[in-house]
């Protein structure tokens, strides 16, 4: 079994329990493949959350932990892949602000960083604003946007998510369409008059769904891999991140390559929903396959697929039942 996005309390202020810990609880569960993605450093004091300003931080201390991090996931790799149990890849998630953050995560890290195997491309921002902290800032960002509607703001979101592939090509696309987690459902969207909760994006809204078919077409080309996030279930929704609408897109646009990822900020996360992110894959999305990274043996960063019937047989998912 394999996870491509995890964070420890030891290097993310809002996640708990240390890096050696969820590691380990990794490896109990029987995962195969485990990806290391703590967040990239923040470029400026004003994007630092609430948890990191009340410890004094500076974007001084988010530069030193994520150096830290990266000496560290080195050692647990050397420490887990030479005993032959569990694999671990040492990745980062990118944190898709503006085209700042994107250019230094293509220049100070992907570029310098020997150690990165592979990145998770996410966006968490819109004009600078958090989307999914908080639905009052997720309010914000929304009439930060052009005509201050959710419209706009899924298109700015997708528009920016695009910049963030192209640059940087990351092997795993994160929470495909976060941008929803906060998005109140009960409002009326003002261009179409139907309610949020209604809203078709590919007939109602066409110009974001452009924009999401385009970027769906070149994640495809290049060959990353889009998340089934368990983390999405732990946050009240039915499903993984993407919903099933993103889904089917993914599966009519491009390969369907989907990976799993718990997107765990604690030892109890490790692992957490991942039976009903399978169950969604199998029985929902039907898919015939799910992809995931590897290392090949000169240490080069792979993607392999295995069959979902295989798959499905494993003894992983006894602890589930």
């Amino acid at each position: 079994m394999h996870s491509h996005h995890s964070h420890s309390g030891t290097y993310v202020s809002h996640a708990t329990d240390d890096l050696d810990s969820i590691v380990s609880k990794a490896q109990s569960m029987g995962f195969t493949h485990f990806c290391l993605t703590e967040h990239m450093p923040r470029l400026e004091n004003k994007f630092l959350y609430p948890e990191e300003i009340e410890k004094n931080y500076s974007i001084k201390e988010l530069d030193d932990n994520f150096k830290r991090y990266l000496d560290h996931a080195k050692r647990l790799q050397e420490k887990y892949n030479a005993e032959g149990g569990m694999k671990i890849l040492i990745g980062f998630e990118v944190e898709g602000i503006d085209e700042s953050h994107i250019e230094y995560s293509s220049k100070s890290i992907i570029e310098e960083s020997p150690y990165v195997n592979m990145s998770v491309g996410s966006v968490h921002y819109v004009n600078q604003i958090p989307i999914d902290f908080s639905a009052k800032l997720w309010a914000q960002a929304r009439d930060s946007t052009i005509d201050k509607t959710t419209r706009s703001l899924y298109k700015a979101y997708f528009d920016l998510q695009y910049k963030v592939v192209l640059k940087l090509k990351p092997q795993v696309i994160g929470h495909f369409d976060l941008i929803r987690l906060f998005e109140p459902t009960d409002e009326i969207d003002e261009t179409t008059q139907k309610a949020l909760k209604d809203i078709n994006v590919e007939s109602d809204w066409p110009d974001v769904w452009e924009s999401i078919v385009r970027n769906i077409k070149f994640i495809n080309d290049y060959g990353g891999l889009f998340e089934l996030n368990s983390a999405a279930i732990r946050k009240g929704w039915s499903s993984p991140y993407p919903k099933k609408d993103m889904c089917d897109a993914i599966l009519r646009y491009g390969n369907g390559k989907f990976c799993l990822s718990d997107d765990s900020h604690s030892i109890a996360q490790v692992g957490l929903n991942f039976h009903k992110a399978w169950e969604y894959a199998k029985d929902v999305l039907k898919l015939d396959y799910i992809y995931y990274l590897d290392l090949d043996e000169n240490k080069n960063t792979v993607t392999r697929r295995e069959l979902i019937l295989e798959l499905d047989k494993s003894t992983f998912w006894n602890q589930y039942k």
